[in-house]
């Protein structure tokens, strides 16, 4: 720090404070996303949520920018606020469930619901420990989960099990995922997949099973 002389003596001269930046740093598509008509709240939740990795512009089309146009912008700011919250290691196209997000939406609000900011997820150490356990694949799309199809060759490497096969199992919890479903329907024999509406074991005489 520099001295100055203050009335005669020497003493520290108060350095000057640099300026502070407020400037928010945006991807470079943010003005991509303003050209495509999002309101600039809009533009700007979408544009964190690329800064924060869990999705990338290049992962959704055209069709999942124009669905969230026709929000409004309080309807578009909570929908990617859901979207952001979500689990998505698993979700291979991430277009489709955002898509799927909006879709719920509007669903709810046309019942007249209250839409809900976030809802029950699977514990996801457990359907970790689960996949290293089965070496099973998980793979999340809109409104489905479908784990294994097939399954791991040292469980099967025969054919598929074919039409008739499957077992209907109705009145599952939505809020019941692989960690419980499975070692519960590995009680009847091995899995071929298993998924919101099909369910399939490996046996002398294939059979499977579909589950709401």
């Amino acid at each position: 720090m520099a001295a100055a002389e203050v009335n005669g003596s020497s003493a520290p001269a108060k350095e000057e404070e640099e300026p502070m930046d407020v400037t928010t740093t945006h991807t470079e598509n943010y003005q991509t996303l303003l050209d495509a008509g999002l309101p600039l709240k809009v533009a700007e939740s979408l544009d964190n949520i690329f800064q924060t990795g869990l999705v990338a512009y290049v992962d959704l089309d055209e069709r999942a920018i124009d669905a969230l146009r026709e929000f409004n912008e309080e309807g578009a700011l909570t929908v990617l606020q859901q979207f952001k919250e979500s689990d998505l290691s698993h979700v291979q196209n991430k277009s489709a469930f955002l898509c799927g997000v909006m879709k719920t939406y509007r669903q709810r609000e046309k019942q007249g619901s209250k839409v809900q900011e976030s809802t029950k997820g699977p514990d996801e150490a457990k359907i970790k420990a689960l996949l290293e356990r089965t070496g099973y694949t998980l793979d999340v799309t809109t409104g489905q989960r479908k784990y294994g199809g097939p399954p791991p060759e040292d469980v099967f490497k025969g054919a598929q099990p074919g039409i008739g096969t499957e077992v209907f199992v109705g009145k599952i919890p939505r809020d019941l995922y692989e960690d419980e479903l499975v070692p519960l329907f590995e009680s009847a024999g091995p899995i071929w997949d298993l998924s919101k509406c099909l369910l399939l074991f490996r046996g002398p005489q294939p059979h499977s099973a579909a589950f709401s």
